[in-house]
């Protein structure tokens, strides 16, 4: 058994690592990182699917904005509406107006 340990002791023993190691293994990580990453975008099914959806943003964004242009287009007739209105408004008033004060000139002569 004593053979056993010393053989298992020698195995085990602490060593220094070489030169540069810690350097060639964080290279190696960030490699390793950086390829998963590359894995990953190329599978076929990923690029069809992102873009799948980039097509379903651009088109959700567009009908987005044309209701929008639509909403502004609907608001700014409205508000044409209403200038036209109250400028008719105006004019009945001060038609009335006027034949109230010949009226009153009238009445009072």
């Amino acid at each position: 058994m004593n053979r056993l340990e010393d053989d298992l002791r020698m195995a085990l023993k602490r060593e220094e690592p070489p030169e540069g190691f810690l350097e060639r293994v964080l290279a190696e990580t960030r490699a390793e990182k950086q390829r998963t990453w590359i894995r990953i975008f190329a599978q076929p099914g990923l690029k069809w699917a992102l873009a799948g959806a980039m097509c379903l943003v651009l088109l959700v964004g567009g009908i987005e904005y044309k209701r929008a242009q639509d909403e502004q287009a609907r608001g700014e007739a409205a508000k044409a509406q209403l200038i036209l209105a109250l400028r008719i408004t105006a004019d009945k008033l001060q038609l009335a107006q006027t034949r109230l004060q010949q009226h009153s000139v009238e009445s009072v002569d």
